[in-house]
């Protein structure tokens, strides 16, 4: 089996990385997440706003995203990682497309929406028994 890639990451990006692509309580959210790993001086006026600004800008650079995949991939691709990352999409508040799109395939999967289908019915003409007009 090959072994993964290496991304350069600092002790606490990894941190982050693991938590957020955890199974723990702060799986897909990236303040909690950031919060556990660099542990944020909670005493200065702010820290929840910078820790939400800081970890929104982590999930925007490769290698954090590159790092999460990777993560994702190693836990194996089965029903529970395919609901997670559903559950990611739905929860995620950058990508108004996705998530409506992934909200839909939840309500599919939960049978709470039944697709319409057109039916294209061909009905006989109608046959008169008199003569044509001519």
């Amino acid at each position: 089996m090959e072994s993964p890639e290496k991304i350069d990451l600092n002790p606490k990006q990894e941190l982050f990385c693991q938590y957020y692509a955890s199974d723990r309580e702060f799986f897909g959210n990236g303040v909690q997440a950031y919060i556990e790993a660099y542990n944020p001086d909670q005493s200065k006026k702010g820290w929840y706003n910078s820790a939400r600004s800081v970890a929104s800008e982590m999930l925007t650079k490769p290698n954090i995203l590159k790092r999460i995949n990777q993560i994702f991939e190693e836990s194996g691709l089965n029903d529970a990682f395919v609901d997670k990352q559903l559950e990611l999409v739905i929860t995620q508040n950058a990508d108004f497309a996705s998530k409506v799109s992934a909200i839909r395939e939840y309500n599919k999967i939960k049978q709470r929406i039944i697709d319409k289908s057109e039916v294209d019915v061909n009905f006989p003409q109608p046959i008169y028994g008199g003569k044509s007009k001519v």
